[in-house]
């Protein structure tokens, strides 16, 4: 089965609840969601292919960019990439799931890449609130302890979808405020998944 069908809760999922709840619009599959999911393959698991069709200059100028760079170079090398992390959560038993783009056991360490439209360091760290880059993280993290894997960083990378495509670096701790705000958040939203018995549109029928 599909990880995406898999009954056990994205942090997606947990996205299209809160939109359901509030009477939001879901998103899924919009033309940024679309380019940020092929950049990821090309960047970490389709190396050797060579962008094509509407876009392909800009992510081959992005693609170049990351790779040139010594600190991505540095957090790539000996990481386990894509990796599926599964487990349940500790106050409502919700199986939950999800797919660290970059993982360094080791180091405790959890990274993931974003693009982002983000004009300077500042746009891009105020766009990790907008976007809720802290309940990712601090799901992430909580799901990795809860594996048995000793994760306490996460990293998130912001590279510029228009030139001249800047690299934003943003590392938050486990004992963070960062991350505190974001498992508050997981958490109220996972309370009221188990209320409503919520059901994503991503889950095998």
């Amino acid at each position: 089965m599909d990880y995406r069908q898999l009954p056990r809760i994205a942090n997606s999922d947990l996205t299209e609840l809160k939109n359901h709840l509030f009477g939001l619009p879901q998103r899924k599959h919009s033309p940024a969601q679309v380019f940020g999911t092929r950049f990821h393959d090309l960047l970490l698991e389709d190396a050797g292919a060579v962008p094509t069709g509407k876009g392909a200059a800009a992510t081959k100028r992005m693609l170049d960019v990351m790779r040139a760079n010594p600190f991505f170079n540095h957090i790539i090398a000996d990481a386990q990439i894509e990796t599926a992390q599964y487990w349940d959560d500790e106050l409502t038993g919700l199986p939950c799931k999800a797919r660290l783009d970059i993982r360094h056991p080791a180091q405790g360490l959890v990274v993931d890449v974003k693009t982002t439209s983000a004009r300077s360091q500042r746009e891009f760290e105020e766009s990790c609130y907008q976007y809720e880059y802290d309940r990712q993280a601090a799901f992430y993290l909580d799901g990795c302890q809860l594996t048995g894997a000793c994760a306490n960083r996460f990293i998130l990378l912001g590279i510029q979808k228009q030139k001249p495509h800047n690299l934003y670096v943003v590392e938050v701790l486990a004992d963070s405020i960062f991350i505190d705000n974001g498992r508050r958040k997981y958490r109220r939203l996972l309370r009221s998944w188990q209320e409503v018995g919520f059901k994503p549109s991503s889950w095998v029928a």
